[in-house]
């Protein structure tokens, strides 16, 4: 369990009312790992959701098949974002590797007690998904800058 507290301090987690912040937080454990974990593998179970506390992660992108791209760096999660977000989308799966580049600290949140909170809330699961959507969109800039950047 993680304190309250600690869940407040991040934006992610804004629009939460105290009832939402205690169940999340019953749910909610710090984990570290050191530089180089492989925190997940792309195409597994994701099961978590992660708050990066401290320390900096990498998503790699090994692809699939002929022509596999063999990891490539697709983005960085700096302090204060959330990754893993896949946890709380069907299928459930990860879309890219996540590897520590520094010694990491994060807050990870069960998700498939997430999933449950948010069907017997729906205005927990609303506020989720916004945060979530608002996440993804900011890391869809990133990439779509990045393309764009390539393609110059």
């Amino acid at each position: 369990m993680v304190s309250i507290e600690m869940l407040h301090r991040y934006q992610f987690f804004n629009h939460l009312t105290d009832d939402q912040f205690k169940a999340i937080a019953m749910i909610a454990e710090i984990e570290t790992h050191p530089k180089g974990a492989l925190v997940a593998r792309e195409n597994s179970v994701a099961s978590k959701l992660y708050l990066l506390l401290e320390g900096d992660v990498d998503l790699v992108y090994s692809g699939g098949g002929e022509g596999a791209i063999v990891n490539a760096l697709v983005g960085s999660i700096a302090p204060g974002e959330v990754f893993g977000v896949s946890s709380l989308i069907e299928p459930y799966q990860f879309i890219s590797s996540v590897r520590t580049a520094t010694p990491i600290r994060v807050i990870a949140i069960n998700s498939i007690a997430l999933r449950a909170l948010a069907e017997i809330d729906p205005k927990l699961g609303y506020a989720l998904m916004r945060n979530i959507s608002a996440a993804v969109l900011e890391r869809l800039k990133f990439t779509q800058m990045e393309l764009a950047i390539a393609r110059a």
